[in-house]
């Protein structure tokens, strides 16, 4: 597959998905969104966060990444109100494979509300539609919520990525459920 340029927006029933822009503000404010939940951020990699420059940096990697077709992270914005309620992203993009990593997360006062099944949905429909073939995904093993959103949309257990990942915050080895989709599963 020839690569293609990402979408500026996609609009599902409750939210507006914009490609990241880095700024220092919006840095800040993802940096204050996990520096005060940590706890509930606990099985993300990006819980180690200790200083906004940091997250300001991960915004501009992100965005070469993007530049570079190799992934697109979207912010996600409620429709109504404009508020910023999470992201979602599907990196590890191989053009060549047809695939891709699919990657979301919410603030706190958003969880449980659907809106990382909502945004996920989004993408998956379009990068199937853009011609990819499979779509995957990983949870730690413990986020039992993270890995019920990803069987509830249809993903299949693929196996178990053992001790894939260090956390800094809870300080041990970390095992990730591995989920795939085909395009020939997509409804």
């Amino acid at each position: 597959m020839k690569q293609q340029k990402f979408k500026k927006l996609i609009t599902t029933k409750r939210l507006k998905l914009k490609p990241i822009e880095p700024s220092f503000e919006f840095a800040k404010l993802l940096y204050n969104e996990i520096s005060n939940n940590r706890d509930f951020f606990k099985f993300m990699p990006f819980a180690s966060v200790t200083k906004p420059e940091e997250e300001y940096n991960f915004l501009i990697s992100g965005k070469q990444n993007a530049d570079a077709g190799k992934a697109i992270a979207y912010a996600m914005f409620n429709k109504t109100t404009n508020q910023f309620v999470g992201m979602v992203s599907l990196h590890n993009i191989s053009w060549k494979r047809e695939s891709g990593e699919f990657g979301a997360w919410v603030c706190k006062k958003f969880a449980h509300q659907g809106f990382t099944t909502e945004g996920i949905k989004a993408l998956e429909a379009y990068f199937f539609q853009m011609g990819f073939h499979k779509l995957s995904a990983k949870a730690n093993i413990k986020n039992k919520a993270s890995c019920g959103t990803l069987k509830k949309l249809g993903l299949k257990k693929e196996g178990i990525e053992r001790e894939a990942t260090f956390n800094k915050q809870m300080q041990e080895w970390e095992n990730f459920v591995v989920f795939s989709k085909l395009v020939s599963e997509y409804k």
